[in-house]
């Protein structure tokens, strides 16, 4: 029985080899790299964007948002309520953002530039 997996596998592998100059153009092999790539880039860079969205840029965006509708974005006491209040809530509201910004940074910059290193970085501030 392995035998036969074997002989079938190899086959296989050798029938795929035989036809993948054909398979060269845009539609072929582009697509089959340019997946792969996507799929990479994804499981890269959603962990990533979760860290950084949520210990970095959720929570102070949240915070400085806070901070200015308290009324004085510069003021002590609007500062240490929307500190209390941003903080918390951008870390837990940064990890299904930074999923999803992960996840769309690595879906299409790993579709367009397969296995580049911008698709293996999500950026700080190009997308948002």
């Amino acid at each position: 029985m392995r035998k036969t997996a074997l002989v079938l596998s190899l086959a296989s592998a050798l029938t795929l080899g035989i036809n993948a100059p054909s398979l060269a153009d845009d539609n072929g092999l582009g697509s089959i790299a340019s997946f792969f790539g996507s799929v990479t880039a994804v499981v890269f860079d959603v962990p990533t964007a979760i860290v950084v969205d949520s210990l970095w840029r959720v929570p102070l965006k949240t915070e400085r948002t806070l901070a200015e509708k308290f009324g004085d974005e510069k003021g002590f006491q609007q500062n240490v309520a929307a500190t209390v209040i941003g903080v918390p809530v951008g870390m837990v509201w940064g990890v299904p953002a930074g999923a999803l910004r992960g996840a769309k940074h690595g879906m299409g910059t790993g579709w367009e530039k397969p296995f580049s290193t911008e698709s293996f970085l999500v950026g700080m501030g190009e997308d948002k």
